[in-house]
């Protein structure tokens, strides 16, 4: 055989053993899995359907069970204005779908016995030990209270220790929109300081009240590390998983790929973000939010919530064991804090999830144990451990679940389960 034809016989091999490999990723056929490939056929135009009706610019979304994907579909644009098309490897804000991966990170230190779940939070993080209490008000004058019970670690995984977010119009939520920390100007060694200035809105353990609770949890990772969160993150996760495209901002040779993302406006209409919460994510930030600050692609969320269903392990890197994954998925809640909002029946709490208590209750089919978690710019993940089922779908628009595109999508993957 001549060296051209030896050429082409390697590239040829070659070719073949990448179309392999991507199918193994991405093109099983849905009826080795139990699933059909007809039902998950009507994914893709229920998405385009948002699409043409200018509800979202676009989506991409996967579907895999027993660790096989047999759906993952890019539908619109990746800037609608531009007409960029939306591509399967499009990077996007992922938002609070930084929560589970910041657990992760604290339950590897958990897991060498650097803290206990039960831990005050001043044992670790002093600056939070003298803490006032938001107790109603005075007129215009606020009243304070003392903490009358102890912050534990495990109420800044369920959003139980009193925090707040600023998304409402409380009177906390008030002060934290006037605070410094959402300014963009705090600097890493003040975040606390900054924290500790603002009052909880309820005595730790007593409510549950979505929070910078995880936040906060990124910093205890830091403190025990010795570590900057993204450092850890890529350390201890990331690398081991070969999540390339995840991080805290998108460097220079990717930011074409960032997806533009959009808002509603006062007449109802989907148009482009001029000022991002949280910055452009084109640069690095000078706090890492373990609660809200990561981008990633639908490919490497899929290796993270793999490696949940594989209860810790993905691909022979094991980042967390068997019993910790458990303990992170299993409700956390007491009863009478169940569900954790109103727009959440059937839900309760894991560490930084929420997980199905009551399939009758939930607004979409599923099954008891299933759990996840959504972003703000309406990212959404489930992982479901009875059925050996992952969804996950990514666009990007704020509010969070102002169509109904997630809910929609969730129930055409279910509905595609025949065994």
């Amino acid at each position: 055989m001549n060296k051209i034809n030896q050429f082409l016989l390697a590239s040829a091999v070659s070719a073949l053993f990448v179309q392999t490999a991507l199918a193994d990723i991405r093109v099983t056929n849905p009826k080795k899995v139990g699933m059909s490939e007809v039902r998950l056929e009507r994914i893709e135009p229920a998405m385009q359907a948002f699409v043409d009706q200018q509800k979202l610019a676009g989506t991409v979304t996967l579907v895999a069970r027993k660790g096989k994907v047999v759906h993952v579909e890019a539908v619109g644009y990746r800037d609608r204005e531009t007409k960029t098309e939306m591509t399967e490897d499009t990077i996007f804000r992922i938002y609070s779908m930084t929560k589970p991966i910041t657990a992760v990170a604290a339950l590897t230190l958990w897991e060498q016995g650097k803290f206990q779940m039960n831990d005050p939070v001043s044992k670790y993080l002093p600056e939070l030990a003298n803490l006032k209490v938001y107790a109603g008000m005075d007129g215009d004058k606020m009243i304070l209270e003392d903490t009358n019970k102890v912050m534990t670690i495990k109420q800044l995984f369920t959003h139980s220790a009193g925090f707040s977010y600023g998304f409402s119009q409380s009177p906390v939520d008030k002060l934290y929109q006037q605070s410094a920390l959402f300014s963009g100007k705090t600097k890493r060694e003040d975040l606390l300081t900054e924290v500790a200035k603002l009052p909880l809105n309820h005595q730790p353990g007593t409510k549950w009240n979505y929070s910078i609770g995880t936040d906060i949890i990124g910093v205890l990772v830091e403190r025990l590390s010795g570590q900057t969160l993204g450092e850890y993150f890529k350390q201890h996760i990331f690398n081991p998983l070969k999540m390339n495209d995840t991080g805290f901002y998108v460097p220079e040779d990717k930011k074409d790929r960032l997806a533009q993302i959009y808002v509603i406006n006062q007449q109802g209409q989907t148009v482009p973000m001029e000022n991002e919460p949280l910055g452009d994510y084109l640069s690095a930030p000078e706090i890492e939010s373990g609660g809200g600050g990561l981008v990633s692609t639908i490919e490497d969320y899929y290796t993270f919530t793999q490696m949940l269903l594989n209860n810790g392990e993905y691909k022979g890197k094991r980042i967390l064991g068997r019993k910790t994954v458990e303990y992170m998925r299993t409700n956390h809640l007491p009863a009478s804090l169940i569900p954790f909002e109103p727009s959440s029946t059937g839900e309760g709490y894991g560490l930084a999830m929420s997980v199905t208590v009551d399939e009758q209750g939930a607004n979409t089919m599923g099954s008891i144990g299933d759990y996840g978690w959504a972003g703000a710019a309406s990212t959404y993940f489930r992982i479901d451990p009875k059925e050996q089922m992952i969804v996950i779908s990514m666009t990007q628009l704020m509010p969070s679940s102002y169509f109904s595109y997630n809910k929609d999508f969730k129930n055409m993957a279910y509905q595609a389960l025949v065994d």
